[in-house]
């Protein structure tokens, strides 16, 4: 048996990101968990965020952003930042997270965030009542003690990473649990029985 609810804005699991705009010397911080990955050629993400604060004025003016996957150990900073305005105080100072300087865009990164993406805005538009963001993915910040293989991107261990994760819904957040098979072999399993 299914219970319909109609139209809900329900889905799990999403990554808690923290956005970052503005510049080194004047930056905020916007969390959000509407994120994925667009397009793999270029590689491009979409974001959406509210209309209430300013993050998304400031993605429009400035052109750019960075994204920044936030860990179980800055929940409290993470979700501090999706409660509080930027433009009543500087995130960054009340939680003790650092800027870091990106290497193309001029909005910084996080240090604490193992994985940071420095995007420039190609698209804007409103999609309901939602800002929503395409960035291209121009520079990938990884942290190399979080790769099995330094020199391999995909090799990250995400048991190490230990990436904080929003329940839409539910309006919680979790940890990884343990890997439950590899992607793109697993169904060959049901292929055997053709």
């Amino acid at each position: 048996m299914k219970t319909t609810f109609g139209p809900q804005r329900i889905m799990f699991p999403c990554p808690t990101a923290l956005v970052v705009t503005g510049t080194m010397e004047n930056a905020n911080i916007v969390t959000i968990a509407w994120i994925s990955i667009l397009t793999s050629s270029p590689p491009t993400l979409g974001i959406s965020v509210g209309t209430r604060g300013f993050s998304g004025n400031e993605i429009k003016e400035n052109g750019e952003f960075s994204v920044n996957i936030a860990t179980v150990e800055i929940m409290n900073e993470a979700d501090f930042c999706g409660i509080t305005s930027g433009r009543e105080i500087d995130k960054f100072r009340e939680t003790g997270l650092t800027k870091m300087p990106s290497k193309i865009i001029k909005s910084p990164i996080i240090k604490e965030c193992p994985l940071n993406l420095e995007c420039i805005l190609t698209d804007a538009r409103m999609v309901g009542s939602t800002n929503h963001f395409t960035g291209k993915i121009v520079e990938t910040h990884i942290d190399t003690e979080k790769l099995k293989d330094a020199g391999d991107p995909g090799s990250f261990d995400i048991d190490a990473v230990n990436p904080l994760i929003y329940i839409g819904g539910a309006r919680e957040y979790r940890k990884i649990g343990e890997k439950a098979g590899d992607a793109y072999s697993t169904g060959r399993k049901l292929k055997s029985k053709e």
